[in-house]
């Protein structure tokens, strides 16, 4: 009896406990438009603390741990930390900056840098994560996601 009430509550605190690993975004992005930035999640073993995201658009290849111009933020906190299997999603604007004939149909490097507190010693990460996107006349079309992480940065050296 006491091993079933104790796998129970292990698989509860498991499924509990999740960390953000990526983001989604459709392939289409018009400037001055909105778009959903999805941060995808996994469940994970230890509590993770997730504070804020970051975006910005750059020319490809980008440089690591750099979010590009055109910058974005939001905050996340407890209402969308920890959110177990469920993803997370943020409305997210494309910047005006994007409009000009450079831009106009170019694939740009849509970056986004998670701000996250792990473990009980809220060790300090802050992980990056890419796609490529396409400047278009309209936002659409599939949604494309990141592959891994693009850089990671955090308190231990």
């Amino acid at each position: 009896m006491r091993f079933s009430t104790l796998a129970t509550a292990l698989t509860s605190a498991t499924l509990a406990s999740s960390r953000l690993t990526g983001i989604a975004a459709p392939s289409t992005l018009a400037p001055n438009s909105t778009f959903t930035l999805t941060l995808l999640s996994e469940g994970y073993i230890n509590a993770v603390a997730d504070v804020a995201v970051a975006w910005g658009f750059d020319i490809a290849p980008g440089y690591p741990g750099s979010l590009g111009g055109f910058t974005g933020s939001a905050y996340l906190g407890p209402e969308k930390s920890n959110q177990g299997q469920d993803n997370v999603t943020i409305t997210a604007t494309v910047p005006e900056g994007l409009a000009g004939e450079l831009y106009a149909g170019m694939e740009v490097l849509l970056n986004a840098g998670i701000y996250s507190l792990y473990g009980a010693s809220g060790g300090l990460t802050v992980t990056g994560f890419n796609v490529t996107v396409k400047i278009g006349e309209a936002t659409g079309g599939e949604i494309v996601q990141s592959e891994g992480q693009a850089w990671i940065q955090n308190s231990v050296q």
